[in-house]
């Protein structure tokens, strides 16, 4: 079985790249086309997977075997080299997301000690799941500002990779029990994370992050929110039906 090179560990703003055919095998829907290197995210982590094209055909989905990875092609190119493009708006949209998780996750850890048990990164809104129901509205706003500060700031977001060992001693926000090289993302001086997801190379990048809905159960608080180009729509959407509410009355 040979190895996948995943581009996007060290350029998550890579957008196109050339590859060699390793082997096709007929799916349920399809081809599952394994190359020498990618820079398709699979779905993992709370992050979905990247679309785009290789060789032209449509990518459906993009998974995770280990070692390889796998793309779902409905079928399958010649064998040899081909191009790969990534869906660029989709993936940016996925990068805005995921690294606002990893400032917001770390602004509720500095205002309260509140941890992030999980994230979802969903179609129309991301969420953390804090261990904690107590949080109440001005922790909320506290974590939301500190949050917003750092993206305002627009400080460095950095990848790096550190043997286990050296990485277990490090200051992680979430300890990491994973084995060989890790993937560390740090946002300089505010948060250090094992990530293998994709990210913005400056907070700024994030654009936003608005927190959008509370819920409380099971002694845990699950935070909605959205970042960068999702905030902007719903800031227009809310103004339309507060605009029409308006016209209503």
């Amino acid at each position: 079985m040979a190895k996948t090179e995943r581009l996007y560990y060290t350029d998550c703003y890579l957008r196109e790249f050339e590859a060699r055919i390793l082997r096709s095998e007929a799916a349920p829907n399809g081809f599952k086309v394994y190359l020498d290197r990618t820079a398709f995210y699979p779905a993992s982590g709370g992050q979905p997977t990247d679309f785009g094209t290789i060789a032209g055909l449509e990518v459906l989905e993009v998974v995770d075997e280990g070692e390889e990875i796998a793309h779902l092609l409905r079928q399958s190119p010649q064998a040899g080299s081909v191009t790969g493009k990534i869906a660029w708006l989709r993936r940016f949209d996925h990068m805005q997301q995921h690294t606002g998780q990893h400032i917001l996750s770390a602004a509720f850890e500095k205002i309260g000690d509140y941890k992030t048990v999980s994230f979802h990164l969903g179609e129309e809104s991301s969420s953390i799941d804090l261990d904690s129901d107590r949080l109440g509205p001005k922790q909320l706003e506290e974590a939301e500002d500190a949050a917003n500060q750092v993206v305002f700031e627009n400080r460095p977001v950095q990848v790096s990779f550190r043997p286990a060992s050296e990485a277990q001693q490090l200051d992680l926000r979430k300890p990491t029990f994973r084995e060989g090289d890790i993937r560390l993302v740090e946002i300089k001086e505010f948060d250090l994370s094992a990530c293998g997801g994709t990210h913005v190379n400056r907070t700024g990048g994030v654009g936003i992050i608005s927190v959008r809905k509370v819920e409380r159960a099971k002694g845990l608080t699950r935070v909605e929110f959205v970042c960068g180009g999702r905030a902007l729509r719903r800031a227009r959407q809310d103004y339309a039906i507060l605009s029409q509410a308006a016209r209503l009355f």
